[in-house]
């Protein structure tokens, strides 16, 4: 049974789709049908709907972000990254990457986000050593994810870099990871989640990659609400930036805060507190 839709998540919903369509110079008519598409989103658990209404708009007008996600890495490469010497250094970094978006809520805005503070919760698993997989997120955070995981490797971890096929917003596709992987010096794995399948859905193939690793850590909202949808039972650490009301009080942040929580505290953070 799909819960309840928070109001926050609901105008999250439609004003980033709208706030798409403008950036896709949609027409009346074709931001009527987007706006019915996100609608008849809402019967799917909330990151299969934000998937869905985002497939119903690139078949409308197109993928509206396909040039800025590659103008937004490009700049990113430009910008300085320390090497991470301690792990709070990685995670910040990590979460940091996680500033590139598009909408969130109608409000985020990439040009006036400002980074807070981190908050970790039950990281220390990243201290003991195993396989991971490392479900990314969006382009322009790939030279942070890179960084955050060699930094990984260096604890004691196998690390794979997973990507979706197909696109959504501004997210790395998995061909976006394998034609920047060498450029960003990436001597880890690499794995492919067919069609938009994130790492905690029940696909197949995300539930073969699940189940062959210690820990799965995800960046970005889309899989942090993935992760409440679906509440796999593998141990998971999600890093996002903390950029809507209801993902950052599940965790008592700030928006702006960087975000570094195991699954399990954030479930609990959301279903009534911390």
């Amino acid at each position: 049974m799909v819960m309840k839709w928070p109001e926050d998540c609901l105008r999250c919903l439609f004003d980033a789709r709208i706030y798409d369509a403008y950036q896709g110079n949609a027409t009346d008519k074709e931001i009527q049908l987007i706006i019915g598409g996100t609608a008849s989103s809402l019967q799917f658990p909330k990151s299969k709907a934000f998937r869905y209404s985002w497939r119903i708009l690139k078949d409308v007008i197109g993928d509206v972000y396909q040039r800025t996600k590659w103008e937004l890495f490009k700049k990113a490469l430009e910008t300085p990254i320390e090497y991470p010497k301690s792990l709070e250094d990685a995670l910040r970094i990590a979460t940091l990457g996680n500033m590139y978006d598009t909408a969130v809520g109608g409000q985020y805005r990439m040009q006036n986000a400002k980074y807070g503070k981190l908050i970790a919760l039950g990281t220390d698993l990243l201290l003991n050593g195993g396989k991971m997989v490392y479900a990314i997120d969006n382009l322009p955070e790939l030279p942070y994810d890179v960084a955050a995981a060699k930094f990984f490797q260096r604890l004691g971890w196998e690390v794979t870099l997973v990507a979706r096929e197909e696109s959504y917003e501004i997210d790395a596709t998995y061909s976006d990871l394998a034609e920047v992987a060498q450029l960003l010096n990436w001597d880890g794995g690499l794995e492919a989640l067919p069609s938009d399948c994130t790492i905690y859905d029940r696909c197949d193939e995300a539930k073969e990659l699940r189940s062959n690793v210690d820990l799965i850590v995800s960046k970005g909202l889309l899989n942090a609400d993935a992760y409440i949808d679906f509440q796999p039972s593998e141990p998971s650490i999600l890093l996002y930036m903390a950029k809507c009301r209801p993902l950052a009080e599940a965790v008592g942040a700030e928006i702006g805060d960087g975000v570094a929580v195991l699954g399990e505290i954030l479930l609990k953070g959301v279903k009534g507190g911390i």
